[in-house]
């Protein structure tokens, strides 16, 4: 079921360009992405800068130099050092919005980002260092990253299921989590923790961009197929 979370006729009449699809893990994120960039209707997957790869090494050595300065003057108010894998994030959300601004001009394309920004925006801001997520002087940087990410992304996609649906296909999946073999209880409070996350990120952007477009689908009650169906009208594409 399609629910617009906006109710903004203007977002309507613009098609979209940058598409995130978001929502606890088992929601489907992953079979829907694959299914609409297959679908042929100029929808293709992006993919945030790999630090694993030589190809990217450019990207991290320039924004991770122009975010240096930054933390060192927030981490003067506190103790706390950022993990390898945090300072990459920070870096991939300083700096990845001008590489897909860049390939948004190539061609008219749709991109539809699995773990995009406000999956980063949330790990970060809200399962980050305490000296990122609660420090007044961290303030200015996550006011410059949501800004600056409402100004590109179009459209969050956001699934969810039941938390017994959720739980189920977790647990017979071969990927690792950390609630995979705890109690549906523990699992449901883990569910409640992340939705109510993602809730802030989105609030956070939509106060910068009062006209981004938030569609929610309950996987537990539609199919992938009929969510893609319901996605490719509302894009604008022949399906």
């Amino acid at each position: 079921m399609l629910m617009d979370s906006t109710g903004n006729n203007e977002g309507k009449q613009r098609r979209p360009r940058i598409v995130e699809i978001i929502g606890p893990a088992g929601a489907g994120k992953t079979t829907l992405c694959n299914m609409l960039s297959r679908c042929g209707s100029g929808i293709r997957l992006g993919n945030f800068p790999d630090v694993r790869k030589a190809a990217n090494a450019l990207f991290f050595i320039s924004h991770g130099f122009r975010l240096i300065p930054t933390l060192i003057d927030i981490s003067r108010y506190c103790d706390g050092r950022l993990s390898r894998r945090e300072f990459a994030w920070l870096t991939i959300l300083s700096g990845w919005s001008s590489v897909l601004q860049r390939e948004l001009k190539k061609n008219n394309d749709i991109i539809l980002l699995d773990q995009g920004p406000v999956y980063l925006l949330t790990e970060t801001s809200e399962f980050g260092p305490e000296y990122l997520r609660r420090r007044t002087a961290a303030e200015l940087l996550w006011k410059d990253l949501y800004s600056r990410w409402a100004d590109v992304l179009d459209v969050v996609v956001w699934l969810d299921a039941a938390d017994i649906d959720l739980t189920e296909r977790i647990r017979s999946r071969d990927k690792e989590h950390p609630v995979k073999d705890q109690s549906i209880e523990t699992t449901s409070e883990f569910l409640v923790c992340y939705r109510r996350a993602y809730e802030r990120t989105i609030s956070r952007l939509s106060a910068n961009r009062p006209g981004l477009k938030i569609l929610r689908f309950d996987t537990s009650r539609t199919s992938p197929q009929e969510i893609a169906g319901q996605l490719l009208l509302e894009f604008s594409c022949a399906y």
